[in-house]
């Protein structure tokens, strides 16, 4: 008689592998939904379309649909959430000088060797009011106001909110506050400890539990879809990159310690800064400094029924926004720990025949602090073609720009997600071509020599400055593997992850003296222009740069007279 069969236990190692594999295929079915979203946003552009005199479409044949709205002024959203009850919180606006170079404090991940680091008023005020804030208001001869922000923002659609969850700070009470852009002051919600909710809601994600103050962005979807429509959940994680750009250099001056964490359960998030997770939604938190301080239990955190100024008279809603965000929620502190288990390190291919990158030495870089470049700042469209940059600037803003940033569910010192690609029209000593950037051995490799300026503007949604300008860098994500790895909110980190290299990119570039501005383009067109090196990647952001147009006085005499005619219309 033969013995019987019997199944052997599975050793621990054995089910934490099968665990691994049966969530990597859940993720992998439920990562249609952002492919669902993804096809469904991307620009395409009249020439592709076959289709005469037509705007840029958006969505994949045969489902297009225009890419801009309908942008009727009468509905036009205010750019500011203001609370009518809640009194203001002022804070100063002068701050002691920075001592970190702007291009130092852009290279800083956001890991500090240090223990203790809790930010007071001071530098809460100066890490709003840089990342989030209005730095400058310029009235017309009409009395019509300009406003430059501190970040830009798609479209000038400014969607994001501030909110500062903190303990006890030197100046500042425990509590949970909006920051108001509008006139720099606080508004605090609800008095009290409340981050060990944050830390709960977290999964008990260590840089949080350690932080003295957390930082939460939030997306007004509204605001940003009157103009781009279900484009604009793209553009939440693109405008957040630029914010996050300046937070996290101002925070490496201040000797503050970051992490980006993209992995806590929404709702709970949501219920704390009384939103609604429909209209308005957390998108991003910011863990800052480092404290020894364990919070207390939180107060009970009941709905506040806060009242804010309308947006508008009606809005419109995007269901695919809707469906998006909602399906790359978690939905607990466990499933938030869960989701960022493991290491996703992405796959780099080998170059061939690679250039090397010759930053400017260390001791050679101009000492402009961060302040004062992002305070300078301005998104620029005009550039001197014919005049050449250098190739020193170039290489040392992608090998600053390129160190990356502490975020939860990433691996520090890995390779980036996404790879940046170049069309490099007016760099001296270095050929006009389309150019893809080696992350580990900082260097470029050639992939197709030749004068693409025509390339360029058509694949920037055929604006003209693209063109024009020296460099155009794209970054484009291979997000088969990174759904797979990490399910739809995968679509996030990608977004994210990307926008913040093309964020950095353009801040180094003001650094540097020159001119930059983030744009957009022709998804697939872009994939296709770049292969077959980058067959299959996405296109996630184009961040287009070079020497500045300086304009004659007749020139800017006419823009002055330009803006008065805005004004008055």
């Amino acid at each position: 008689m033969s013995p019987s069969l019997t199944t052997r236990p599975q050793s621990d190692a054995q089910m934490r592998i099968q665990g691994k594999r049966e969530m990597a295929q859940e993720r992998n079915q439920e990562s249609a939904a952002a492919w669902r979203f993804h096809n469904a946003t991307k620009y395409v552009g009249p020439v592709a379309t076959q289709v005469e005199d037509a705007d840029i479409l958006m969505g994949e044949p045969p489902h297009l649909v225009q890419a801009m709205g309908e942008q009727n002024r009468a509905i036009e959203p205010l750019p500011y959430k203001i609370y009518t009850t809640l009194e203001p919180i002022l804070m100063p606006r002068e701050f002691p000088a920075s001592e970190l170079p702007a291009l130092e404090a852009l290279a800083a991940t956001g890991e500090l060797p240090v223990s203790h680091a809790v930010p007071d008023l001071n530098a809460v005020a100066r890490l709003c009011l840089r990342s989030n804030g209005v730095l400058k208001r310029w009235r017309s001869p009409s009395g019509r106001e300009f406003e430059f922000r501190a970040a830009s923002c798609t479209g000038a659609r400014y969607h994001l909110e501030l909110y500062l969850v903190c303990g006890e700070l030197p100046g500042l009470a425990a509590g949970i506050y909006q920051y108001a852009a509008h006139d720099h002051s606080l508004r605090q919600l609800r008095a009290g400890d409340y981050r060990a909710a944050i830390i709960e809601a977290t999964g008990h994600e260590p840089a949080v539990a350690a932080a003295p103050i957390v930082a939460i962005w939030t997306s007004t979807f509204w605001r940003n879809g009157w103009r781009y429509q279900a484009r604009a959940y793209r553009h939440v994680y693109w405008d957040t990159a630029t914010a996050l750009t300046n937070l996290l250099a101002v925070a490496a001056d201040a000797r503050l310690p970051v992490r980006v964490v993209l992995g806590f359960a929404d709702h709970e998030i949501n219920a704390l800064l009384d939103i609604d997770g429909v209209r308005e939604a957390a998108v991003c938190l910011v863990a800052l400094g480092r404290s020894n301080d364990e919070p207390l239990p939180p107060p009970e955190a009941r709905p506040l029924g806060l009242d804010s100024l309308p947006l508008s008279e009606r809005e419109i809603t995007f269901p695919e926004i809707g469906a998006m965000h909602s399906a790359s929620s978690l939905a607990s502190g466990a499933e938030a720990k869960a989701w960022r288990a493991g290491a996703f390190v992405p796959e780099v291919p080998l170059g061939r025949s690679l250039i090397a990158l010759r930053p400017i030495a260390a001791e050679e870089l101009p000492p402009h602090p961060i302040d004062a470049v992002i305070e300078r700042r301005r998104s620029n469209r005009h550039y001197e073609a014919d005049t050449p940059m250098s190739f020193a600037a170039l290489s040392t803003m992608l090998t600053r720009s390129l160190q990356g940033t502490e975020m939860d569910c990433l691996v520090s010192g890995a390779p980036p997600l996404s790879t940046p690609y170049l069309i490099v029209n007016n760099v001296a000593g270095l050929r006009p071509g389309a150019y893809a950037v080696h992350w580990r051995e900082q260097a470029l490799e050639l992939l197709q020599p030749g004068e693409m300026r025509a390339a360029a503007a058509r694949l920037a949604c055929d604006q003209g400055y693209a063109g024009d300008a020296h460099v155009n860098v794209y970054t484009l994500t291979d997000l088969a593997p990174v759904l797979e790895h990490f399910g739809n909110r995968g679509y996030r980190v990608a977004q994210l992850e990307a926008a913040l290299i093309g964020a950095k990119l353009q801040l180094a570039a003001h650094a540097l003296g020159l001119g930059a501005v983030g744009s957009t383009a022709y998804d697939d067109e872009v994939t296709a222009f770049f292969s077959p090196h980058a067959a299959k990647k996405s296109f996630m952001f184009v961040a287009v740069f070079g020497t500045r147009l300086r304009r004659s006085t007749s020139e800017v005499a006419e823009k002055s007279r330009f803006l008065q005619v805005q004004a008055q219309t």
